[in-house]
């Protein structure tokens, strides 16, 4: 990539986070401060899921306009099924090992316990949708175009699950590298399906697991 257009790729990126942290943030902040108000939840929370699905559109449309990904086959990209595995024995190994809880797992377990339905909507639909789109759908677009050797599949996918520990605010080592190792799975699902659907749809799946968990256990 020419370095013109490495820092053209990097403002349009920083137009993504701006995008999601001033708009879809407020779109959250506005629906809890409502709900915690006092507002009906028949009221609010139609809103919320045609801003949020308005959003997630408008975010869908510009990923995929233009879109041009080289991924080369590796064993590590090879299997559709890995992620799936890798999911699955990660789970079990936090049910198994206790590990202290994040901040913002705190905050999704209050969010449940005080808004079911709109910790429902916010956590298995439209935050695996959204998450996936910024830190693994538009840094490849942008950032990671072309993926055609092990150094830069894996670099990218230390990067995406960086970010993506990041962005839910670990308070330790141990937590970071929980959500570090949640998004390499998730980032190698979608080198592996070429499809930021079959990622979102793990993301979407863990989520939905922790819910559940969460709920009845």
């Amino acid at each position: 990539m020419k370095l013109k257009t490495f820092f053209t790729n990097f403002g349009l990126y920083i137009l993504v986070l701006l995008a999601y942290f001033y708009i879809f943030s407020d779109i959250v902040l506005f629906t809890i401060g409502s709900l915690t108000g006092g507002t009906s939840q028949l009221l609010i929370l139609p809103i919320f899921v045609i801003l949020a699905s308005l959003y997630s559109f408008a975010m869908w449309k510009w990923y995929q306009k233009d879109l041009k990904l080289e991924i080369k086959n590796t064993k590590l990209t090879s299997s559709i099924w890995l992620p799936i595995i890798l999911l699955l024995a990660f789970i079990i190994f936090q049910q198994l090992v206790p590990i202290e809880s994040s901040a913002n797992q705190n905050t999704a377990v209050q969010l449940i316990q005080q808004q079911p339905a709109f910790a429902f909507l916010y956590m298995v639909i439209f935050a695996p949708i959204l998450e996936e789109l910024l830190t693994r759908g538009f840094l490849a677009k942008f950032l990671f175009p072309d993926q055609n050797s092990l150094a830069i599949i894996l670099l990218y996918l230390t990067v995406s699950a960086s970010f993506f520990s990041l962005l839910h605010m670990p308070g330790s080592l141990v937590q970071f590298l929980v959500y570090f190792i949640l998004g390499a799975i998730f980032g190698l699902g979608y080198l592996a399906k070429k499809d930021l659907r079959y990622s979102m749809g793990l993301h979407l799946a863990n989520n939905l697991i922790a819910l559940v968990l969460i709920v009845f256990f």
